[in-house]
């Protein structure tokens, strides 16, 4: 089915540790996304808290999530039951920007999706959300399974284990950034970044800054897009030689409107994070000189797999035409399902705990990177919800790559690929890099072969 617009709240949310008395604000943001109506069938209940809508209108990230949520869930259903049970989705929106997140909203609505709808699981999008949902779920014994938050702070979160993630910590986007921004530079040529305020921007300014160290000259602004102006003027004294913006596709088309008249700025070589890193930014509306034709930009994900490719074309089919490879983070919302799924599969096996909690889940993810090596898709579903309903571990393949997750950190490590301007308009992949750790702090960024 399709994602709905959900109407304008005018209510104001009160604040406190418990659920508003009127249950408005969240049944007027909230619905579910995927039932299949079969009466009598017990049901999963799962929850999903994303920054849909905002003042500019629809997020093409977190509305391409959804759906590879939802295609997900239709799989899942459809091929067997977990647990004797189907999976039911309630996908809330804040309405807030993705890099502030919803603030008190959000805590309201984790408090309302446990108390409500009893989920033990609640899938979350960027770094912000997921850290303040992360404050309300994780006492409540809730797991959360977050898509895009990438900042570095994630992986220290005092959680008990409650809190994992698909996409990798932004310490490896950052030395990747650096890699591509300044292959061109001279070695002691500076890099200007431009960062929005929020905890992805500032752990991507750390990142960047341990890769760049002295070359590196940071400006920040707010999310609604205040600070722009005066960040690209301040930015005219760095005597850069490239510019790196943290932010979303608006933010960076403002910067490049802002940095057009500005012949220290024009012509500099631009690059982007993950956040702004969308099909569309290439159409973004900008004035005269203030192209983003030489815009290359980073996202989490390995070179494309049959796995990945067989993702694509089902997700067109199903979302007539919609083009999963356009949004940074589609795949990995659709393993996330995936994941979560699997690990209810674990948790309800025979022998098992005797009620699921966010606890057993997380046993549960941790059951999905070592074993036999099943891959992600509509014909495996069978042979993994087997193995694990009969305890036994399996090495899951997703879509977005190995998800050989860290039981300790909850996340998963990735490759990266960079994406610059196509012969259509729109972006189109020039590239992978893996990362690797070599201690210390240091990073060594690696061009990956995807020659057939």
């Amino acid at each position: 089915m399709a994602i709905a617009i959900l109407p304008v709240v005018l209510a104001t949310i009160s604040c406190g540790e418990v659920i508003p008395a009127s249950t408005d604000f969240a049944e007027s943001r909230c619905q579910t996304v995927f039932d299949d109506g079969v009466e009598g069938v017990p049901t999963i209940e799962l929850g999903a808290i994303f920054g849909m809508t905002n003042a500019t209108g629809s997020d093409t990230d977190a509305l391409f999530e959804a759906r590879a949520l939802q295609l997900a869930l239709a799989e899942l259903n459809d091929q067997k039951y977990i647990g004797g049970k189907r999976l039911r989705l309630t996908l809330c929106d804040t309405r807030s920007h993705w890099s502030t997140g919803g603030g008190q909203l959000t805590r309201d609505l984790v408090r309302w999706l446990v108390e409500k709808r009893n989920v033990q699981a609640i899938f979350t999008d960027a770094s912000s959300d997921t850290q303040t949902a992360a404050a309300v779920a994780v006492p409540r014994g809730v797991l959360l399974m977050a898509i895009s938050a990438t900042s570095e702070d994630l992986t220290t979160l005092v959680d008990n284990g409650l809190v994992w993630r698909v996409a990798p910590s932004d310490i490896y986007q950052g030395a990747v950034l650096a890699h591509i921004a300044t292959q061109n530079l001279a070695a002691t040529d500076k890099v200007t970044v431009l960062a929005v305020q929020s905890p992805y921007g500032e752990g991507l300014i750390d990142a960047l800054g341990k890769a760049l160290g002295k070359r590196m000259e940071a400006h920040t602004f707010f999310s609604d897009g205040k600070g722009i102006a005066a960040s690209v003027q301040a930015a005219v004294n760095d005597n850069s030689k490239a510019i790196v913006v943290v932010g979303d596709s608006d933010q960076l088309a403002q910067i490049a409107n802002a940095r057009a008249d500005k012949p220290a700025l024009s012509a500099l070589p631009l690059f982007s994070s993950d956040g702004a890193c969308e099909g569309s930014v290439l159409q973004k509306p900008v004035k005269a000189g203030a192209s983003l034709a030489s815009l290359k930009c980073t996202r989490p994900g390995q070179s494309p797999s049959d796995e990945y490719n067989l993702f694509v074309k089902r997700f067109a089919a199903k979302f007539k035409g919609a083009d999963a490879q356009q949004s940074g983070f589609t795949q990995h919302a659709y393993d996330a399902m995936y994941c979560v799924a699997l690990a209810y599969a674990f948790a309800t096996r025979a022998g098992g705990p005797p009620v699921v909690t966010g606890k057993a889940l997380a046993e549960g993810l941790a059951k999905l990177s070592s074993g036999e090596q099943l891959a992600i898709k509509p014909n495996d579903i069978s042979k993994m919800v087997g193995k694990l309903a009969a305890g036994i571990g399996i090495d899951i393949k997703g879509t977005s790559g190995p998800l050989d997750f860290n039981d300790q950190t909850g996340e998963a490590p990735s490759d990266y690929s960079v994406w610059g301007a196509g012969v259509d308009g729109k972006l189109a992949n020039i590239g992978y890099f893996a990362v690797k750790d070599q201690g210390k702090g240091q990073y060594a960024v690696l061009p990956v072969d995807v020659t057939p």
